[in-house]
């Protein structure tokens, strides 16, 4: 298994954020969970030794476990997030989101022409969500 966290930082969307891991463990590090950054992990799925091999190997990714992949804030970044999981079709790539009604916002315009290797998995937190969410997932 391997983490990737293209960016990090995220904003209070819905009621399950209010115990949110993300915005418990900034605090207790001091660091602002709302503003949204780019990390240096950036590239890492696209990073290559030496050798001309990719450094990452293991065919589990997550994805933004210290973000949402769907964050309005990063809509500049995620074409070239795109670009790479196109690029690496040997791994899977798997994300959270609570923003799910962002999907079709969201994904690449030939998403139909491949991207097999991404799941999305949806967080719904109570009742209320779920009939909301649901019917986009």
């Amino acid at each position: 298994m391997s983490m990737w966290s293209p960016w990090r930082g995220c904003k209070r969307c819905s009621e399950g954020c209010k115990y949110c891991y993300i915005h418990k463990g900034d605090f207790k590090r001091k660091v602002y969970t709302s503003k949204i950054i780019k990390t240096k992990d950036f590239e890492k799925p696209i990073e290559k030794c030496k050798n001309g091999n990719y450094k990452m190997k293991s065919k589990l990714v997550y994805v933004c476990f210290s973000s949402d992949f769907f964050i309005e804030e990063a809509d500049e970044w995620r074409k070239e997030c795109w670009k790479m999981i196109k690029e690496r079709s040997d791994l899977l790539f798997l994300f959270l989101t609570k923003r799910i009604d962002r999907f079709y916002d969201c994904i690449p315009e030939d998403w139909n022409d491949g991207y097999d290797n991404v799941v999305i998995c949806c967080t719904i937190e109570n009742q209320k969500n779920a009939d909301y969410k649901l019917g986009i997932f």
